[in-house]
């Protein structure tokens, strides 16, 4: 793994706040200030296919993204782009599998909301 690559999962491994590439890019600067943001998203799409991170889009949003390294799923607000970790339900894998009759390797579920500030914000 290229040190570039090796900085990205260490960012993202130390936040749970799911950064966009310029977040990275800035955090990536302060430990390799020679980075080019070029580099950061080249290396983001990488670590995407390689399915070592994720990508998480939000409409309107610019992408996050996440390192999978425990079991969870996202719920994201459409309207300000807010994504929470909520824990996978094994009950609905279970379904799934006994639904489909097929063995399930790999999940990722992502369940788009207005968030409750949001929807406060309509109020007022």
């Amino acid at each position: 793994m290229s040190k570039q690559k090796k900085l990205i999962t260490e960012i993202l491994a130390a936040s749970y706040a799911h950064p966009t590439a310029s977040q990275i890019f800035e955090e990536a600067r302060k430990r390799m200030p020679n980075i080019a943001l070029g580099t950061v998203y080249r290396n983001l799409g990488v670590l995407v296919d390689e399915g070592t991170i994720v990508r998480l889009s939000v409409t309107g949003q610019p992408d996050r993204f996440d390192l999978p390294d425990d079991a969870h799923w996202h719920v994201i607000c459409d309207k300000c782009g807010q994504v929470k970790d909520i824990p996978v339900d094994r009950d609905i894998l279970d379904r799934i599998e006994r639904d489909s009759g097929e063995q399930i390797t790999s999940y990722l579920l992502t369940a788009h909301c207005t968030c409750k500030k949001c929807r406060e914000a309509e109020i007022n």
